[in-house]
């Protein structure tokens, strides 16, 4: 089976977590869509600000290539900025070529709450007609672990 992760992360915690659950999904054979600001912490608050804008011109290409067809499993890893996820995740779900039908887990990182945003989540998921099965929030102030992503994902292995 195959699997596509696609993640937004700022200061790395939103990846590690994404790839602490990519290590234990045994069954699957894994794609990653990774969206990774780079640079001096004041160039990734421009690109941020710019995709809150809607311009996704730095990562367009990847955005029109994004298609379901292929994976029997989509994960989506945001973290969380005022309680919502980031505009990137509006958009991967709109421009998501097959995505009807398909099987899919949303996860959030966030330093305090992080549960409208990804109640949020599961919401525009399933207004493009995919079905969520799975949903986490890892919580801390400083440090996200990787022991409950990985409890995680051998929870989804199981489904």
């Amino acid at each position: 089976m195959k699997a596509l992760i696609t993640y937004f992360t700022m200061g790395g915690r939103t990846k590690k977590t994404a790839e602490a659950i990519a290590s234990v999904l045994k069954n699957y054979d894994i794609s990653y869509f990774p969206m990774e600001l780079k640079g001096k912490f004041i160039e990734k608050i421009k690109q941020l600000d710019k995709f809150e804008n809607n311009d996704f011109s730095a990562i367009e290409t990847g955005l029109d290539t994004l298609d379901a067809a292929i994976y029997d499993l989509i994960i989506i890893g945001m973290p969380t900025y005022g309680d919502k996820p980031p505009k990137t995740f509006d958009e991967i779900v709109k421009r998501m070529k097959n995505f009807n039908g398909k099987r899919v887990v949303v996860f959030n990182t966030a330093r305090f709450t992080g549960k409208k945003s990804l109640d949020y989540m599961k919401t525009k998921v399933e207004e493009e007609s995919a079905q969520v099965i799975d949903q986490a929030r890892f919580r801390k102030l400083l440090w996200i672990g990787v022991k409950n992503a990985i409890k995680f994902g051998e929870q989804i292995n199981e489904k």
